[in-house]
C-alpha cells in the first residue's frame, strides 16, 4: 500500500455488504456496510475537489467520535488533502491557534455550535443539518461520478495532528501515509503472530474515544483492514447501556474507564455476604496465580486449573455479562495502566493490554499481548521499531512510524529528533524486552532531600481508591509529597451514609473532621507499596472536578501542572504548614489506629507462642 486511503479501498471489495460501521440513529441501531462507505468517501471527495481542494491542502475536523467522522477523514486524503483533527471542547482561541498554524482553508464541523468557534474561512461544511449561511451540509456535498484514486505516496504528509500542549501551545505532527500505513502493518504483525489477539469480521469493536486522538484513528484504520464492525457509542455517559446493546469483542480505551469499572465492582462486592464475597476473592485469587503461571513458562498455552474454570462459571461469567459478555481483550492507552486493575480483569477473563506511544510514533511504539501479558509494564516492542535508554534515563525510539518532525518549527524537530531517534520524552527502563514507563521527564518531582518522584506513579496508585476521582501530586523543592484530591462524589456520599452522617451536602461532609483521616487511611492502603518518600503525607480536597474549560487538562485530559499548582497555590501551602489542627487530629489519629494494630500484632504472637508451647 502507497496510501492509507488502499486500507478502505480493498476492504470494501473484500467485504463488500459487510457491515463497516454501526450507529444509534435516535431510534435504533443500524448498519452502514463497507461498500456503501466508500462509495460515499468517494462521492464526498469530488465534492472537496469540486470546492476547490487541492493537493496538500489542511482540511480540519472538528466533531465527536462518530462514523461521519471516518467519513471526512478518508474523503479528504482520496482528495489529496491533510487531515488536521481538532478536539471538539477545544477553545475558540485554540481553534484559531491551530488553523492559523496549519493555514487551514477548509473546516468539517459537526454542527452550528462548533462552526462559531472558527475564524473566518472561505468554506465551512457541517456534518448535522442543511446548507446554512456560510457552511454546507456535508450530505449535500457529494458529487457521482467515476472512482477517484489518489496520487499521494509514502512520503506525503497525511494528517497534521496537535499535540495537546501539557507545557506550552501545540505543536502540529506530521504524520505521513508511510508513518501510519507502518504502525497499521505492525500492530497486524503483532495480532497474527498471537491467536487469542487475531481479528475477525466477526469481530465487534465499540468506539468512544476521541478520533481527535491519534490512538484512535489508528485503531480504526487496524480494524477496517480486518473486516471489523465499528460500532459507535452514542456518549460517554451512555458507555454502559451501549455496551450492553453492542455486545463488543473488542475495544480500545484509556486505563480510567477500567479504573472506574474496578471500583465499581469492589464497591458492590463490599455489600455481599460473606460467603459470596468469599468465593469472589476465591475467584480473583485463582486468575492471579493463573497468571503468574504463565509469566514463570515460554509464551504457550497453559490450561487453566478446574478451579478457575468453576470460578468463572460461578461469578465471573455474570461479572463480564454486566459489560456486553463477549470482550476478547481491550488495548489501553493514552494514561499508564496500573498492574493491580491489569491483574484485577485479567483474573476477570478480560486482558487489558496495555501499549505505549505519542502522536510523534503515529502512536504505537509497544505492546503486551493475551498470551503473555506483563502487567506494570507497556509491553514489547512493536514489528520495525527501536527502543533505547539513554544515559539520563529517557526512552528514545526509531522506525518508520516516526514521524518527520514539527509542522514549522525547525527548532524543536532538531531538539527531539537526533541522529535518526525521536527523544520521546519520557523516562523507562527496559528489562528482557518488556519496556516500564517511569514518568515525564520534565514532570519528575525532587524532593528537599534529594529523592525523584514521579507523579504520575503516585497518581495511578491514588485512583485505584474508589473514593478517589482525580489526583495531582505536588511537592517539588518540600520535604515529601503531598495530593491534591477531588473525591468521587458517590464515594463520599456512600461513606456519609455508612457513618450515618446527618449532613448530605458535599461540600459540608468535605469540611467533616472525619473524612480526613478515612481517606489518608485509603491513601495508605493504595500506596503501600511504594516507597515512603514516595507515599503522599498529606492530601488536600478540590472543591470541583479539574476541567478542560479552566485550562487545568488537556483535550486528552492530561493535568496541566503548572496551571493546577497556580490555581490551588494557598492550599498547597496548607498541607506544609505544621500548625494545621486538621492535620495533627489526623495525625493522631491515624496514630492511635497504628498503636491499635500494634498491640493485635502482639497479641496475636503471644496467643501463637502460648498455643506452641500447649502443643509441645
Amino acid at each position: 500500500m502507497q496510501n492509507v486511503t488502499e486500507i478502505l479501498r480493498c476492504s470494501a471489495e473484500r467485504f463488500g455488504e459487510k457491515a463497516v460501521q454501526r450507529f444509534f440513529n435516535g431510534t435504533d441501531w443500524v448498519d452502514r456496510s463497507y461498500r456503501q462507505l466508500w462509495e460515499d468517501i468517494q462521492a464526498t471527495c469530488r465534492g472537496l475537489v469540486a470546492l476547490g481542494v487541492r493537493p496538500g491542502d489542511r482540511v480540519a475536523i472538528m466533531a465527536t467520535t462518530r462514523p461521519d467522522w471516518v467519513l471526512a477523514d478518508y474523503a479528504i486524503l482520496c482528495a489529496d488533502g491533510v487531515t488536521v483533527p481538532i478536539y471538539p471542547s477545544s477553545t475558540p482561541d485554540q481553534v484559531r491557534h491551530i488553523c492559523e498554524d496549519a493555514e487551514v482553508r477548509w473546516a468539517i464541523v459537526e454542527n452550528s455550535i462548533m462552526a462559531a468557534k472558527l475564524p473566518d474561512f472561505s468554506h465551512c461544511i457541517m456534518m448535522t443539518g442543511d446548507d446554512d449561511v456560510g457552511c454546507r451540509s456535508l450530505a449535500n456535498l457529494k458529487i457521482p461520478g467515476e472512482p477517484i484514486a489518489p496520487a499521494r505516496g509514502l512520503q506525503d504528509l497525511a494528517t497534521l495532528v496537535y499535540t495537546s500542549g501539557t507545557t506550552g501551545l501545540p505543536k502540529g505532527v506530521m504524520l505521513t501515509h508511510g508513518n501510519l500505513l507502518a504502525n497499521v502493518e505492525s500492530i497486524l504483525k503483532v495480532a497474527a503472530t498471537w491467536p487469542s489477539m487475531r481479528m475477525t469480521p466477526d469481530d465487534v469493536a465499540l468506539s468512544f474515544l476521541p478520533l481527535s486522538h491519534i490512538l484512535e484513528r489508528t485503531g480504526h484504520n487496524v480494524l477496517l483492514h480486518e473486516g471489523v464492525t465499528i460500532a459507535y457509542a452514542r456518549s460517554t455517559d451512555q458507555l454502559a447501556q451501549d455496551l450492553l446493546a453492542v455486545r463488543p469483542t473488542l475495544m480500545i480505551a484509556v486505563p480510567r474507564v477500567f479504573e472506574k469499572i474496578h471500583g465499581r465492582i469492589i464497591t458492590q462486592v463490599g455489600q455481599y455476604s460473606w460467603p459470596k464475597r468469599w468465593v469472589f476473592e476465591a475467584s480473583v485469587r485463582a486468575g492471579k496465580k493463573y497468571y503468574h503461571q504463565i509469566l514463570s513458562h515460554p509464551p504457550a498455552p497453559i490450561r487453566r486449573p478446574w478451579t478457575s474454570k468453576w470460578y468463572d462459571r460461578l461469578v465471573l461469567q455474570k461479572i463480564r455479562a454486566a459489560i456486553g459478555g463477549r470482550l476478547r481483550y481491550v488495548i489501553a492507552g493514552g494514561a499508564s495502566l496500573s498492574k493491580e486493575i491489569g491483574l484485577f480483569f485479567f483474573a476477570m477473563g478480560i486482558p487489558v493490554l496495555e501499549g505505549y506511544g505519542l502522536t510523534e510514533t503515529a502512536p504505537v511504539l509497544t505492546l503486551n499481548v493475551p498470551e503473555w501479558p506483563r502487567y506494570g509494564s507497556v509491553g514489547v516492542a512493536l514489528p520495525g521499531v527501536d527502543l533505547a535508554i539513554a544515559e539520563d534515563g529517557e526512552i528514545l525510539a526509531r522506525g518508520p512510524n516516526v514521524s518527520p518532525g514539527y509542522w514549522h518549527l525547525e527548532a524543536e524537530t532538531a531538539a527531539a529528533f537526533v541522529d535518526g531517534w525521536f527523544h520521546t520524552g519520557d523516562v523507562g527502563e527496559l528489562t528482557d524486552g518488556y519496556l516500564r514507563v517511569t514518568g515525564r521527564k520534565k514532570q519528575i518531582i525532587v524532593l528537599s532531600t534529594g529523592k525523584n518522584v514521579s507523579p504520575q506513579t503516585v497518581e495511578q496508585k491514588l485512583m485505584l481508591s474508589p473514593l478517589v476521582e482525580q489526583a495531582v501530586v505536588v511537592g517539588n523543592g518540600r520535604k515529601f509529597v503531598s495530593a491534591l484530591l477531588y473525591l468521587d462524589p458517590d464515594g463520599v456520599h456512600d461513606w456519609a451514609q455508612s457513618r450515618r452522617k446527618a449532613i448530605t451536602a458535599i461540600p459540608a461532609l468535605l469540611s467533616d473532621p472525619d473524612l480526613l483521616p478515612y481517606v489518608m487511611e485509603e491513601v495508605r492502603r493504595v500506596t503501600a507499596e511504594l516507597a515512603l518518600f514516595e507515599q503522599p503525607k498529606r492530601v488536600a480536597f478540590l472543591p470541583e472536578p479539574l476541567s478542560e474549560e479552566r485550562g487545568e487538562l488537556t483535550p486528552s485530559l492530561k493535568v496541566k501542572r503548572a496551571v493546577v499548582e497556580a490555581r490551588y497555590h494557598a492550599l498547597i501551602d496548607t498541607l506544609y504548614s505544621e500548625a494545621d489542627a486538621n492535620w495533627a487530629r489526623a495525625a493522631n489519629q491515624s496514630a492511635m489506629q497504628v498503636s491499635r494494630a500494634l498491640l493485635a500484632i502482639a497479641v496475636g504472637v503471644g496467643l501463637a507462642l502460648v498455643i506452641r508451647w500447649m502443643e509441645r
